[in-house]
């Protein structure tokens, strides 16, 4: 496990309670998927890191994208251009990424991995489409971004615009026959209702759940997969969506 102390370089609120931190560090070879267990306070208070997706790694320099829904995220939003922060990892397996048309479909915060990897995508010429569903207009982060790299892009909301829904409705209108993978990252219950789907093309899912060490020893992040418990830190978090058993 590798401990890292880092300084901010940017800090940047891209919504209401959305922000990016960025810093630098070298000797890792990241790949999209793969995450950072944050320290929120020197205090250990709360005493759990927070595992955060990498957003993007070019030229030694690593973006995250963060949202405020707990007290450690919340602390960690009061951190400023300057500050140090403490960082173990990156964790996860990397994933292979197949030279074929893709379709990346993220919900809410998990647009931050999806990111990284229409990054990759794009770099190696892979032609993919990336929808991105979000409540309100204001929660779509990094529009100009994806839309530069993606050959198509799909932003949709479900308040306020004309055309409401949810990145699942908007892959519904898609024809699927141009597409032989789907990349998806998002809320659980997106991603039960993607498996319903049965899109007739390989489905992975960026899994995300609460993480507790965040190096496979504590074994909070157990997840059934293909009739065996495996670890969302340690044996993913990418896995297959049709092997993901779905619990209450």
């Amino acid at each position: 496990m590798i401990s890292h102390r880092v300084k901010i370089i940017e800090k940047e609120w891209l919504s209401s309670d959305i922000f990016s931190f960025e810093f630098y560090l070298k000797g890792i070879a990241p790949e999209p998927g793969q995450f950072f267990q944050v320290q929120a306070n020197d205090s250990y208070d709360p005493i759990l890191n927070r595992p955060i997706s990498i957003a993007s790694y070019k030229k030694n320099r690593v973006l995250m994208i963060i949202k405020v829904v707990g007290k450690g995220t919340e602390i960690l939003s009061r951190k400023e251009k300057g500050d140090e922060l403490v960082i173990l990892g990156p964790f996860g397996n990397k994933i292979k990424i197949r030279n074929r048309k893709s379709i990346l479909v993220a919900g809410g915060i998990g647009v931050a991995p999806l990111y990284y990897l229409a990054q990759v995508l794009h770099n190696r010429k892979i032609d993919f489409t990336f929808i991105y569903g979000a409540k309100y207009p204001e929660d779509i982060v990094l529009k100009k971004e994806i839309a530069e790299l993606a050959r198509e892009s799909i932003f949709i909301t479900e308040y306020g615009n004309k055309k409401k829904g949810t990145a699942l409705s908007a892959l519904k209108e898609i024809d699927l026959k141009k597409y032989e993978i789907c990349y998806a990252c998002g809320p659980k219950q997106m991603l039960k209702e993607l498996k319903l789907m049965d899109l007739n093309i390989p489905v992975y899912a960026f899994c995300e759940d609460f993480l507790g060490c965040g190096c496979g020893l504590c074994l909070g992040c157990a997840i059934e997969y293909y009739g065996e418990y495996k670890r969302i830190c340690e044996d993913g978090p990418v896995f297959e969506l049709k092997g993901i058993e779905f619990n209450a």
